[in-house]
């Protein structure tokens, strides 16, 4: 019976790729009707849609009649997230981040518990005040200001109480106020680079399946969120890193985002403060492929 079983299975298995090729043939999405740009997407780009038959969610055989995946037990027809509403067919929300199966919670707990993500996190709260160093340096435009200071001020009251009048009047003195900007865009590109090594330190262990690699970079950026927002609350993950995709060549939000079966990529510095050099080593400048979620190629 369980030599049948495996046969039906492997028959079944057969037949629905064939009829997923003819679906698919031409380059088009079965559920929405978009064009797909290539052949290996497992996901559609636009729709989220699934274009393969076996679970995105874990990567086990699926029958046609399979209502859920007999490996992972999660449902064919997706996941819909209780965040946002959308349509998931992998562990983590493509559009929140959401995590939504039982091996993404688990995945997120350990990476908690991992120092890396810490120390990542850290180097992107410093980013981030950096940045704003660098952006009210700009709106003051380092003016330098003249006038006595603090401290001749007080001097010269301390003074006139024993009735001492000096000569003349303290000379204006010219100075910054706080550092100047060319010190503090010394800082932030080194702490670019190391903000970059620290993420890139953060590899899935050797012989994962790409789902469970998806799931191990996806759940250390939301475990680094939650450490930034318990370092400093307010600063949106997605302003800080993205995924440098080196399969379809995007800046995603997260590798759970990318539509392409193979996993790949690196996570990377992420800035919007515009008065930082472009040529910043390291620094990605933000555009509206992320916001908007537009799937081109750079």
């Amino acid at each position: 019976m369980d030599q049948n079983r495996t046969r039906e299975r492997s028959e079944q298995k057969s037949a629905t790729k064939s009829e997923a090729r003819q679906k698919s043939d031409g380059g088009i999405c079965p559920h929405c009707g978009a064009g797909l740009e290539r052949e290996d997407y497992e996901l559609c780009p636009v729709c989220g849609g699934k274009l393969v038959d076996y679970c995105t969610f874990c990567g086990a055989a699926m029958a046609p009649e399979d209502v859920d995946c007999p490996e992972c037990g999660m449902p064919a027809e997706g996941v819909v997230c209780q965040c946002c509403g959308t349509r998931n067919f992998r562990a983590f929300c493509r559009e929140c981040g959401q995590p939504l199966s039982r091996a993404a919670r688990k995945a997120v707990e350990k990476a908690k518990q991992d120092p890396k993500v810490h120390e990542a996190a850290r180097l992107l709260v410093k980013l981030s005040e950096l940045e704003a160093e660098l952006q009210g340096s700009a709106e003051q435009g380092e003016e330098e200001q003249t006038g006595p200071t603090e401290g001749e001020l007080l001097l010269k009251e301390l003074m006139a109480k024993v009735g001492f009048t000096p000569a003349e009047a303290p000379k204006a003195t010219r100075r910054r106020m706080g550092r100047s900007r060319e010190e503090v865009l010394k800082e932030y590109r080194k702490t670019v680079e190391e903000a970059n090594k620290a993420m890139e330190a953060m590899l899935p262990p050797a012989g994962m399946t790409p789902q469970e690699q998806r799931n191990y970079a996806t759940a250390r950026k939301v475990a680094m969120m939650e450490v930034m927002e318990e370092r400093w609350y307010g600063i949106p993950v997605t302003k800080t890193m993205g995924w440098e995709c080196n399969k379809c060549h995007v800046l995603h939000k997260d590798p759970s985002e990318c539509a392409v079966k193979e996993y790949g990529g690196k996570w990377i510095t992420c800035t919007e403060c515009q008065v930082v050099d472009e040529g910043t080593p390291g620094a990605q400048m933000y555009t509206n492929r992320i916001e908007k979620k537009v799937y081109k190629r750079l």
